[in-house]
């Protein structure tokens, strides 16, 4: 949305990911094993009735980490069919339309244009895969910041407060 309306959007933040043509670009070993389910996901039906049948082998966390209001209404969208299937189509269209687009505003040199701020998991592997995670983002737009946040994947729910100052602080900035 901040590339294709940018005059609707004034500042973007991005949590604990890279664009998806740099992530499948970069897919080696390393990657496929830690993100085979993408490629499962992207599969018609199936990963909603596998996911469904048993919703705790699939998507982990706890009260304590999260929250237990957070932890339960976890629990409850991963065990709602409309829900689950919302969650896998955006994997299908990362591994689509998605990797078009961003292909596209690649080779017609489009860049994000307001400030960008990025944050990711020290906890979860996007250092790991990818290295300088701000080096990833940087052809993408004109305006970068951001850092590691000691946390998981589930940022908003396992550092609720210092996600909130970092986003206080780049949108007041």
């Amino acid at each position: 949305m901040a590339m294709d309306h940018p005059q609707n959007v004034t500042h973007l933040a991005v949590l604990d990911g890279v664009p998806i043509i740099e992530a499948l670009e970069r897919c080696g070993e390393t990657f496929a094993r830690a993100w085979w389910h993408w490629f499962f996901f992207a599969q018609p039906e199936k990963p909603e009735r596998a996911i469904l049948a048993d919703p705790d082998a699939w998507y982990t966390g706890s009260p304590e980490m999260m929250g237990p209001a957070n932890y339960e209404n976890f629990r409850v969208a991963t065990r709602d069919p409309a829900t689950v299937h919302g969650m896998i189509e955006d994997y299908r269209a990362g591994l689509g339309i998605d990797r078009a687009h961003d292909a596209e505003d690649r080779r017609l040199g489009r860049r994000i244009q307001c400030p960008t701020l990025c944050l990711w998991s020290l906890r979860d592997d996007l250092e790991m895969l990818y290295g300088d995670v701000l080096a990833v983002w940087r052809p993408w737009t004109t305006t970068l910041s951001g850092h590691g946040i000691d946390c998981g994947h589930h940022m908003a729910e396992e550092a609720p407060e210092e996600l909130g100052r970092a986003l206080r602080a780049f949108l007041s900035a």
